[in-house]
């Protein structure tokens, strides 16, 4: 049929040319006609709706092609509009592929304000029939914002005794990967140290800096090389409370103590501070002593009279026989010999005022990632978990007060400040639960549970946990309100509710609940994907 068709219209045609050429009428020929002015017709719009879907692809190439060129020149190091266009230009001839017929007319890139990258490109199209449907050159746009940031990251780690054994061993590689993922992102940076990062490992306590000997400590100025001028080594702000709230009898300096007892070194922990100061950056005050910071001392407990064991920091002989335990426990005059040599009982800490204190120190922001991932490195898992006090020492990290003062102030242009903090548990103040034991606490960064820092006197190990989380969740909110982005990483926690590190966390795409210790390191690696900033702008 179609044959047949075709016959007819070329024989149509045929007559009504002859027709036209010799003036004739010619009623068959009217089919031919038709066609004939059809093609007229239809053909333009057929041939300009390919131009058109043709010139649309090479415009989505081109914009590719500008979009690519422009976040190279904007990681390259180039620092004058001059570099960047010679940057850009290099990497769009190299991505650039032209259908035959087209040319690049112009490029150009250059370092706008607040440190943008602006690119455009134009080229000529090939048109299918660009005598009938003729057009403009394609050009294309684009702007990238340079990682121009500057980076404060706190990386708040749990290193309780819930962490042995590979949970650890996992995050130390965890965190490694992710200082070298911001390292590698933060050369982009025009910056000279567009990245500082500090590390906070926590347990019970924290500890804020390396042993510090007490041998030439000063009793009358309570001074001394290396220690801190924030510390105050009587603990005023909890004698303050009465006796009975004191580790001591009577109103005493700790590192007196430690150097009274053939000068023992402080190991470098510390306490919490009381309400409302443990959540907040409040910088300490010389003569405000609630605003500073007490040593960590665990007391030495009374001799044991029992059979089993009772107190497990037992490491001085009692030096008054009352039957009265805590009369024993806060006798000061005791300290006047080297505590025993030896490990807890039921706990596995070291014995001694510094037991529990044998976590990596915390280390300060710091450029020399080769030091930090050092100190990762170093990292041991010992204690039950505080994860405020931890999480407090990670934002002293960034702050701009003392005790450190080492972050810029809050407002500075251009800076991002990170905490990333990860635990594998809920918050526990222990309870030896023996019947000869009558702290009913271990002693850690909170005191004994008796001192009151919780606003608890006694209670159970649930109780305890629900007060810790509500300072914890308190804590979080101040940290927010400095505007400062919080990521939070439960790992293996099979146990209690998610709810506390989930509102602590920023937004919720920034809480991540790791049910299997191997996934740990992808965790960290989307959280410094996430921070990476760099983007387009269209």
């Amino acid at each position: 049929m179609s044959t047949q068709i075709s016959s007819q219209n070329r024989s149509g045609m045929l007559s009504w040319l002859r027709a036209f050429l010799t003036g004739e009428r010619s009623e068959d020929g009217a089919v031919a006609v038709m066609f004939a002015l059809s093609l007229v017709v239809l053909t333009p719009m057929v041939l300009g709706t390919m131009d058109a879907y043709q010139n649309s692809v090479q415009k989505a190439k081109l914009q590719d092609a500008v979009d690519a060129a422009a976040l190279f020149a904007a990681r390259s190091q180039a620092t004058t509009s001059q570099d960047i266009n010679l940057a850009g230009g290099s990497a769009l001839r190299a991505n650039l592929v032209l259908p035959a017929g087209s040319t690049l007319v112009s490029s150009t890139f250059t370092l706008a304000a607040n440190n943008t990258v602006e690119g455009a490109a134009e080229v000529t199209p090939v048109g299918i029939a660009p005598g009938l449907w003729p057009h403009a050159n394609l050009t294309a746009t684009t702007s990238v914002t340079r990682a121009v940031d500057r980076l404060e990251v706190a990386l708040v780690l749990d290193n309780t005794g819930s962490m042995a054994g590979r949970k650890i061993t996992t995050l130390k590689a965890a965190a490694k990967n992710l200082i070298d993922i911001l390292q590698a992102a933060s050369q982009r940076s025009t910056d000279a140290n567009p990245l500082k990062i500090s590390l906070t490992p926590f347990s019970m306590t924290v500890r804020v800096q390396g042993t510090t000997p007490t041998a030439d400590y000063d009793p009358v100025s309570h001074s001394g090389p290396g220690m801190p001028s924030w510390i105050d080594p009587q603990g005023v702000s909890h004698a303050r409370l009465g006796s009975s709230r004191d580790i001591f009898d009577v109103q005493t300096d700790r590192f007196t103590l430690l150097k009274q007892m053939n000068n023992t070194p402080w190991e470098g922990c510390v306490e919490a501070r009381p309400r409302p100061y443990d959540i907040q950056d409040y910088p300490p005050v010389l003569g405000s002593p609630d605003t500073q910071f007490i040593p960590f001392f665990w007391p030495d407990e009374p001799d044991s009279t029992s059979g089993f064991y009772g107190y497990p920091n037992n490491y001085l002989p009692d030096a008054t026989a009352s039957p009265n335990w805590l009369v024993r426990e806060q006798n000061s005059a005791k300290y006047v010999t080297s505590p025993a040599v030896g490990y807890q009982v039921g706990t596995g800490y070291q014995l001694g005022p510094n037991g529990g204190c044998s976590l990596q120190p915390m280390m300060r922001l710091t450029t020399n990632f080769p030091v930090l991932k050092s100190a990762i490195d170093g990292m041991v898992a010992v204690g039950d978990t505080n994860i405020a006090l931890g999480l407090m020492w990670g934002w002293h990290s960034l702050s701009p007060n003392n005790p450190l003062a080492d972050g810029a102030a809050y407002d500075a242009e251009h800076l991002r400040k990170v905490i990333i903090l990860m635990t594998d548990g809920e918050n526990t103040m222990g309870d030896p639960s023996s019947g000869s034991e009558q702290n009913r606490s271990y002693y850690s960064g909170l005191g004994y549970i008796w001192q009151g820092l919780l606003s608890l006197l006694s209670g159970s190990p649930a109780t305890r946990t629900q007060a810790m989380d509500g300072r914890l969740s308190a804590l979080c909110q101040n940290i927010k309100a400095k505007n400062i982005t919080v990521y939070t990483v439960r790992v293996e926690v099979k146990s209690g509710a998610s709810t506390v590190l989930q509102t602590c966390a920023s937004s919720l795409g920034n809480y991540y609940d790791v049910q299997d210790v191997a996934q740990l390191n992808a965790a960290f690696e989307s959280i410094a994907g996430s921070i990476d900033t760099l983007h387009i702008l269209h």
